[in-house]
């Protein structure tokens, strides 16, 4: 060993083994790096928790209800038999939907995200929130009352009882009796104030006159105020007067929608504009046709855009259209896996030190080295060609 570091060995030489011993530390200190990640609780993590395992209570009241009825749950099409995966077509289906974006809301944890966003609004408990609601989306719908609950916010929501493909589009269970139920059962306190039927310019157009009498007579068995306007921006009008009224005295201080209301947003083309999650302001856009969404906005009032749900799924970790429900706590939502930076940093700046110290001597003894070689000669200046010689001998 001490052949190997004695004065009389050249520093490159030295300095090589210097380097092969910063590799082997480097590898010890990345292992050490390693050994320090640990899963740390993300904030509010026992109000997220409370929300989703109330979330999945729901589920699970849905589900027993609709458990032994013909033609209420289609297992190929709703594997977890979770009753809350409608059918394709129905007299009550207002627009077109995707299955797999049905599958990935039936998840307790969105409840924790709800959460997370409430949060990020600055609400505090008591705070009114303008909920716009479809019967698109009915796990969402759990979610996002859950949620409201456990933080004592309160929830107003308006429902477009009528529902896209695979929602909640039975005429005989829509989502307003979904959630008479969930209030029977104790599970949620929280009723719509007021329904539209829903779909194209919310007055169910597109729909039979067949399936717009069923959607009316779903609004009166759960006892909702109906909103029945004659144009949509009447409806418009309408809607943001119940939320302030309901809101009295703070004012609305969020606004949520779920799903694609024409009252809510507009039009359709208007949901893609709007980011999905939370949105402080809106996008400067020309605007085509305003909902209520946008004339709250106008206050200031912060928005949580709940669409693309698959977009959110992907940038929060969640699954996409699982086979099974999510258990709750699944997520980056809950935990994260964290370096300890106390550890880390300081084991990385000292590594960064010692390999600049060893890079920056080895280069110098090479430069020393070069200049005090016996063999090194000056080299001789180099001349510029002489452009004339060759032209004397081609002529």
């Amino acid at each position: 060993m001490k052949r190997l570091f004695s004065s009389a060995r050249p520093w490159s030489q030295r300095a090589d083994l210097f380097l092969v011993g910063l590799a082997v530390l480097g590898l010890v200190l990345h292992g050490t790096a390693e050994r320090t990640r640990k899963l740390h609780p993300q904030p509010h993590l026992l109000e997220k928790m409370a929300a989703a395992t109330r979330t999945i209570r729901c589920y699970e009241a849905i589900r027993q209800h609709r458990m032994g009825r013909p033609g209420a749950i289609d297992r190929e099409n709703d594997p977890e038999g979770s009753g809350l995966i409608g059918q394709e077509f129905s007299l009550t289906t207002t627009d077109r939907g995707i299955l797999s974006a049905k599958l990935t809301s039936v998840n307790p944890n969105y409840a924790a995200l709800f959460v997370e966003y409430f949060h990020e609004c600055g609400l505090e408990p008591g705070d009114p929130v303008a909920i716009a609601m479809t019967g698109s989306f009915p796990a969402l719908n759990i979610a996002v009352l859950a949620a409201a609950e456990e933080m004592s916010i309160k929830a107003i929501p308006i429902t477009s009882i009528g529902a896209s493909m695979w929602g909640a589009n039975d005429p005989e269970f829509t989502w307003l009796d979904m959630e008479a139920l969930l209030n029977d059962q104790g599970l949620l306190h929280t009723r719509s104030v007021a329904a539209s039927m829903g779909g194209s310019n919310d007055r169910g157009r597109g729909l039979s006159p067949k399936g717009r009498n069923l959607l009316r007579e779903a609004i009166e068995r759960a006892g909702v105020p109906a909103i029945d306007e004659a144009t949509l921006d009447d409806a418009i009008r309408r809607r943001v007067e119940i939320f302030d009224d309901n809101a009295e005295p703070r004012g609305i201080r969020a606004y949520v929608n779920i799903g694609g209301s024409s009252a809510s947003i507009g039009t359709s083309m208007n949901g893609r504009l709007i980011r999905a999650g939370v949105n402080k302001t809106l996008p400067a856009y020309n605007w085509t046709q305003r909902g209520a969404l946008h004339l709250l906005a106008r206050r200031g009032i912060p928005v949580v855009h709940i669409l693309r749900i698959e977009t959110i799924a992907e940038r929060h970790g969640f699954p996409i259209a699982p086979d099974v429900i999510p258990s709750v706590g699944e997520g980056e939502i809950y935990h994260q896996e964290m370096y300890d930076l106390r550890i880390v940093v300081p084991a990385f700046l000292t590594f960064a030190v010692l390999c600049f110290g060893v890079l920056r001597s080895r280069q110098r003894a090479a430069k020393l080295a070069l200049e005090s070689s016996p063999t090194a000669e000056p080299r001789p200046p180099v001349s510029p060609p002489d452009r004339g010689a060759g032209r004397e001998e081609t002529r």
